[in-house]
């Protein structure tokens, strides 16, 4: 009847506008996502209200996925990673790095203020960041690891770009989409870039070759949909950057 339609509609209008709410929330998190922000428009015709049998992901998590971006499907997602939330945040600037592993008497010599200086090498870096294998954001900003390999489980999935679809990922490492008509690309966040970094020689304590002293400030920002900037000394594996807004139990 008309009353239960009205009900039904104002609780996919209500899970609607709560998604939305977060996938604001992640987008403004990066400075980066904050600039294009304006150029994407989260409003109710994205198609975002979860099918029948996902409960929604809050807060948002994130998807490091490897793979051709034309593919739907593939048989690596062992070398797949996820975070169970925005890991910018939680990261660990290039220059805070630089200024927490210098010894004083160098930093002294680049004239830093000292106040400046005292209170940037007083910051301690978290447990997590390991210059021997580190993650890099598109504003050269270290991240937290996310969890390897990927949960098993089925997924819902976006890149806030007006499509969304189920993501599906077996104990086996395989993984496929939903919609056959889509791709890796079409549910990739493209303003949120991320690579993976391992130096290729013995890392010495502070920094080295390959490590995060290396990385070529200039270099940063990445524009939206670019590729990471290599490291000197170091491999590099590039990660495309999923939304999870929902997922099955």
């Amino acid at each position: 009847n008309t009353k239960t339609s009205n009900n039904n509609n104002n609780e996919k209008k209500k899970e609607q506008n709560a998604i939305t709410s977060e996938l604001r929330r992640a987008f403004l998190a990066s400075s980066a996502a904050a600039l294009t922000y304006n150029a994407i428009t989260l409003g109710p015709n994205l198609g975002l209200f979860l099918p029948e049998g996902y409960e929604r992901v809050s807060p948002i998590q994130f998807i490091a996925a490897i793979g051709d971006p034309n593919s739907n499907s593939g048989t690596n997602a062992a070398d797949w990673g996820l975070w169970d939330s925005d890991p910018g945040p939680r990261g660990v600037p290039l220059n805070r790095y630089i200024a927490t592993t210098t010894t004083t008497a160098t930093i002294a010599n680049t004239k830093k203020d000292a106040s400046t200086t005292a209170s940037t090498t007083s910051l301690p870096l978290p447990e997590w960041l390991d210059s021997t294998d580190y993650l890099l954001d598109e504003n050269a900003i270290i991240m937290p690891p996310p969890t390897f390999p990927i949960p098993a489980g089925q997924y819902y999935v976006t890149g806030g770009r007006g499509y969304s679809t189920g993501l599906t990922i077996r104990e086996d490492g395989t993984w496929r989409l939903e919609d056959a008509k889509h791709s890796l690309y079409d549910v990739t966040h493209l303003p949120c870039r991320a690579a993976r970094y391992v130096p290729a020689t013995t890392m010495t304590e502070g920094g080295g070759e390959g490590g995060p002293t290396s990385i070529n400030k200039a270099d940063f920002p990445v524009r939206p949909g670019g590729v990471m900037p290599n490291v000197d000394g170091a491999t590099k594996r590039d990660y495309a950057v999923l939304f999870v807004i929902g997922q099955k139990r």
